[in-house]
């Protein structure tokens, strides 16, 4: 069977596309919609198998894919169709892609941590403080030398200064 596409959007913008489909494809996608439809109607109601191109239709309205494209980004569990008993069941799943960010920004404050108990355990608190501050927290050296009350090159030359400490110490 032979199925025509037409693209509404994007680069391909009115591109048509033809492609050759086996029709025991398009037997399976209309009884697995049936069965879908079947499971969310409610009782009593009369649900019939739509046509392949019903169902096409259907896939490619732009509501549609605009919602699906807002769910899938705000929706942290996904649900599955699972067949049982020759019947299909919703069934929910966690999304298996490992969330590390919390566990990332916990290291990384220890890491802050030591290196600043390590750093004032080799230099003097005054000298501490300004690598902790321009070194790890990214405060200009301007800003600093505003903030304690003394001028850029100061600060630059005790930095300096401060770093030789470090380097001298710690290899």
């Amino acid at each position: 069977m032979k199925v025509t596409l037409k693209y509404d959007q994007g680069i391909k913008a009115n591109e048509v596309v033809s492609l050759e489909i086996p029709a025991q494809e398009f037997e399976t996608m209309i009884e697995f919609d049936y069965q879908e439809r079947l499971m969310k109607a409610e009782e009593g109601e009369l649900v019939e198998r739509r046509t392949s191109q019903e169902i096409l239709d259907e896939m490619n309205r732009i509501e549609r894919n605009s919602w699906r494209r807002y769910k899938e980004h705000t929706s942290y569990s996904n649900v599955v169709l699972k067949r049982e008993d020759d019947q299909l069941v919703e069934e929910e799943i966690i999304d298996t892609f490992a969330d590390n960010s919390q566990l990332e920004d916990f290291e990384k404050e220890i890491d802050y941590e030591e290196q600043c108990q390590k750093i004032r355990q080799l230099l003097k608190p005054d000298q501490a403080d300004m690598v902790i501050a321009i070194c790890l927290d990214g405060v200009r050296v301007k800003d600093y030398a505003e903030q304690i009350g003394i001028t850029a090159k100061q600060v630059t030359d005790r930095l300096s200064y401060a770093k030789q400490i470090l380097r001298e110490n710690v290899v």
